[in-house]
């Protein structure tokens, strides 16, 4: 019984931790105890004070130490898992290179990276270096561009003039482009003297606002009888004209034609179509000599081939008839398409002429020509338009113009 008994006591013995271990165990635990109460922020640090992570590098690590010192005091909790969740993530990420990063974790670094702006310009130009460098092309190189304009400072003055710079430029363009577009339609005017293709031999009279112009034959109802009386400066129409004086010069120029052709026993008949157009289109007259019997005629068949046409032309079939006293400018209204037409003073009615507004596109412009061939029983105009012609009889037929005008050209006495 001894014997057991004293085996028993060595076995305590032997079992017994001691002193220096037991001391050991005790700073452990109080060690490990406090490590449990710090924060995250002092654990890092002790981490790399020990060097015992190669996960963060110095300057890294500092910023990172920095952000989580910046949390709130519920993320230090070492007991809330959410806190751990999030610090392993964003070491995690800053231990990637940005190739290797994902979309939600560049995000991440952006919105926690505190960079001057110095060190963002040197990042953007080494990100596009890259990309360039790599031969990635385009949108992206720009974006990136386009986001380093964005930081640099902005001079309210050097903006201010860019923009009044850029104003002009567009203003300059319009103009241009206006100034092209115009001559591209006045091009095909060549009945105005203000057109690039006027033929300067078919100019029969000049006044201070007004031109005689002889029509080509191929669009001429009857060769070297027919003229065109055309504004000096650009018009749309004559309506449009509100000068005193072009409508004087009409009259002059119709009176003298009328009594130069009085003796050959003709009248003069005046026609204008204005179609719709783009606002450079150059206005003109018609003046055709025709027989009296047809000029007698005329108002009778102009107001029948009028009414006629009414419902291609639109819902205004009103004739408005013209007189000395209700002249056509006074009648018709402005920046309105129109068919106008004046016979003169004849026998047969009371009024000068006819004009009427028309709104559809189906209106011949040709319609004032071709009711004068069916009365005089000649081909229309659009027959002959295509017609080659001798520049030796036009020439001729503008000779024997100007021998009979002599005695009745006005405009001889213009100063």
């Amino acid at each position: 019984g001894i014997k057991v008994g004293k085996k028993k006591k060595k076995a305590k013995k032997a079992h017994k931790p001691s002193t220096s271990s037991v001391r050991s165990e005790s700073i452990s635990k109080e060690q490990s105890h406090e490590n449990d109460n710090q924060s995250v922020a002092d654990k890092l640090r002790n981490a790399i004070a020990t060097g015992k992570t190669g996960v963060l590098e110095d300057r890294s690590a500092s910023r990172m130490i920095g952000r989580l010192e910046s949390l709130p005091v519920e993320a230090e909790n070492p007991s809330d898992s959410t806190a751990t969740v999030v610090v392993s993530r964003k070491v995690s990420s800053i231990d990637k290179r940005e190739e290797d990063m994902t979309a939600a974790e560049l995000a991440m670094n952006e919105r926690n990276m505190t960079m001057s702006w110095d060190e963002q310009m040197v990042r953007n130009a080494i990100r596009t270096g890259k990309k360039r460098k790599k031969g990635i092309s385009g949108d992206d190189s720009d974006e990136e561009l386009e986001n380093m304009k964005r930081l640099l400072p902005v001079d309210v003055k050097e903006q201010k003039a860019k923009a009044a710079r850029k104003a002009t430029q567009r203003e300059q363009h319009r103009e241009v482009d206006r100034y092209l577009q115009q001559e591209k339609i006045t091009s095909k005017c060549s009945w105005w003297v203000g057109s690039k293709s006027f033929a300067k031999h078919r100019l029969l009279g000049l006044g201070n606002h007004l031109s005689l112009v002889m029509a080509p034959p191929n669009i001429s109802l009857i060769q070297g009888h027919h003229f065109h009386m055309v504004p000096i400066q650009h018009a749309s129409s004559f309506v449009e004209c509100n000068d005193d004086a072009i409508w004087d010069e009409v009259k002059r120029f119709h009176t003298a034609l009328s009594n130069m052709y009085a003796t050959k026993g003709k009248g003069v008949i005046l026609l204008e179509t204005v179609l719709p157009n783009t606002g450079f289109w150059q206005t003109k007259m018609d003046v055709i000599a025709v027989p009296f019997s047809v000029l007698q005629d005329a108002p009778m068949y102009f107001k029948s081939s009028m009414v006629e046409q009414c419902d291609e032309w639109g819902t205004h079939n009103k004739l408005m008839p013209t007189s000395a006293r209700k002249p056509v400018k006074s009648v018709l209204p402005i920046k309105l398409p129109y068919f106008y037409v004046e016979w003169g003073n004849v026998s047969t009615s009371e009024n000068t002429g006819y004009g009427m507004i028309l709104e559809g596109d189906s209106f011949r412009h040709d319609f004032g020509s071709d009711t004068l061939s069916s009365m005089m029983d000649l081909d229309p105009i659009r027959f002959n338009r295509k017609r080659k012609f001798s520049h030796e009889e036009e020439r001729e037929n503008i000779a024997n113009f100007m021998e009979r005008w002599k005695k009745f050209d006005w405009t001889k006495d213009l100063v």
